[in-house]
Formats: C-alpha cells, structure tokens, sequence
C-alpha cells in the first residue's frame, strides 16, 4: 500500500456513527476503503448512503491497496464482544495496528479507555513506527469510554454523571445494538446471552428505573427513538432526555484533524 496520505481508522462499531458523521464533511477525501466483515456492515450501509467512493476490501489485501488520486482513508471495525475482556481488546487492537504500520501515515483508534484497555498506548504500540492517535478531551486525557465522547471527554462525563445518577444512558449506536451490548456489561456479567429477566432483576437490584436519551444527532434520529422505546419497554424505564448543552462533536473533530495535519505533514507525535 503506498500509504503516504492515507489514514488508517481502527474502531468500535458504536462509534460508527462519529466516523460517519467525520468522512461525510470531509471534502479533501477521495477514497474510502472499508475492511469488509461481519464488524463492518452497519457502517458500510452508512457510508455507502453518504458517499459514492466507498470500497469495500479483504483484510488480507490491506498491505497491498493501490495508491490513491490524493487523501485516502482505510477503515478497520472490531467486534463489539471485545469489551467483555479489556486486555483481549487492547491486543486485538495492537495486532492490528501492526498489520497497519507502514501503510500509512497515521492511525486513529476510534476508542476511549474501555475498561482500561487502552491506559498503556506506549507499551501496547512500542514497536509501532507509525503514529497512533486515541480520542481525547481537550487536556490531552484519553476519554473514558463511547458515552464520554459526545461529552467531549472526562469533564463532560463527570457532569453527566452527577446530574443523572443511576440512569441508564443510551446513545444512537448504544440502542441500535443494545440486545448485544446488554450483555456485555458489567452488570450482567455472569448472566446468560439474552437472559432479560435476570437483567430485569439486576436492574431492579441497582436502583435503575430511567433510560437517558442521549441524542448526539448523529445517525438515525428516528430508528433512535423507537430502539429507545423498545428498550425502555422491555425493562419498564422511564425515558429522559439529555439537555443538547450537554452534547459535542468536539472529541472526534479534535482527533481527525490532529490525525489528518500528520497526513499532509507528517509530522510526529
């Protein structure tokens, strides 16, 4: 891959809607190319309503793409199951990234702390000659996890947590997968795939009875609410929305433009 101006994006399907929000603005970008597998095909469906220079690619062909008439992007989604062990998280991520290095001039790791998967970026990517960027908030602190991003970072999160204590919170991504993700919390560890009664319980136990509506008007507003709804059904929770002065796109606009002066600069980390 002759990857000069191309960034390469490793990330969690439920931040798709972030990179999708990032790719459709961008009009200096002239191709996108989507490692396609069973981790990518909601943000392929995505992309592909948005832009018309979507490439579809085995991971097998990554090292080996051809160059690109300018500014390029290829996009490597992860299983969202990777959550449930941090550790196997950060070294499918840094196995990646090694498959990655040299093909291009920059990597973006579309993910927070996770479980504190990511807290040691030097050690799980020391030999890694590429540059590799993480979301943050605006001190240069690594975001916690997918709900921290919308609130640009650690500060926005702590606000968010004291004014809605023991609240479910469900962004776009989080209610369309949220029959996958429920079951990879903490909470429910030990419970059974789709065990909803036991999740019933364990929610009762914990004191939560209102899901938080955190509507980052990325994605689908409509398909949204009627996961909400679902949800909130299904567990009999109240629905609240987040005030939008609490919602940002500041973490994923900061990352990509740090990520896209290192493309056209190259310049280091």
């Amino acid at each position: 891959m002759h990857g000069k101006r191309r960034l390469a994006i490793v990330g969690c399907p439920v931040l798709e809607d972030e990179i999708v929000y990032l790719l459709r603005k961008d009009v200096g970008l002239k191709d996108v190319f989507v490692v396609d597998d069973e981790h990518s095909q909601s943000l392929l469906r995505k992309l592909e309503a948005v832009r018309s220079d979507v490439f579809r690619v085995s991971e097998a062909s990554v090292g080996e793409l051809s160059s690109s008439d300018g500014r390029s992007i290829l996009i490597w989604m992860k299983s969202m199951g990777l959550h449930e062990e941090p550790k196997e998280l950060g070294k499918e991520v840094a196995r990646t990234v090694r498959v990655l290095d040299g093909h291009c001039a920059a990597v973006l790791l579309f993910y927070g702390l996770c479980g504190n998967a990511f807290k040691d970026m030097n050690v799980l990517f020391e030999d890694v000659r590429t540059p590799v960027v993480i979301l943050t908030d605006e001190r240069g602190q690594t975001v916690d996890d997918c709900i921290a991003v919308p609130m640009g970072g650690t500060e926005g999160y702590l606000r968010l947590l004291k004014r809605y204590a023991g609240v479910f919170y469900m962004t776009p991504a989080w209610a369309e997968n949220w029959k996958l993700l429920i079951n990879k919390m903490e909470i429910a560890r030990g419970t059974e795939m789709g065990d909803l009664d036991m999740l019933k319980m364990l929610f009762e136990m914990a004191g939560y009875d209102r899901v938080l509506r955190i509507d980052t008007g990325l994605g689908d507003g409509e398909n949204f609410h009627s996961r909400v709804r679902e949800f909130s059904q299904e567990f009999n929770f109240k629905e609240v929305d987040l005030e939008p002065e609490f919602i940002t796109t500041k973490v994923s606009d900061q990352a990509y433009q740090k990520c896209l002066e290192l493309v056209e600069n190259g310049k280091k980390l």
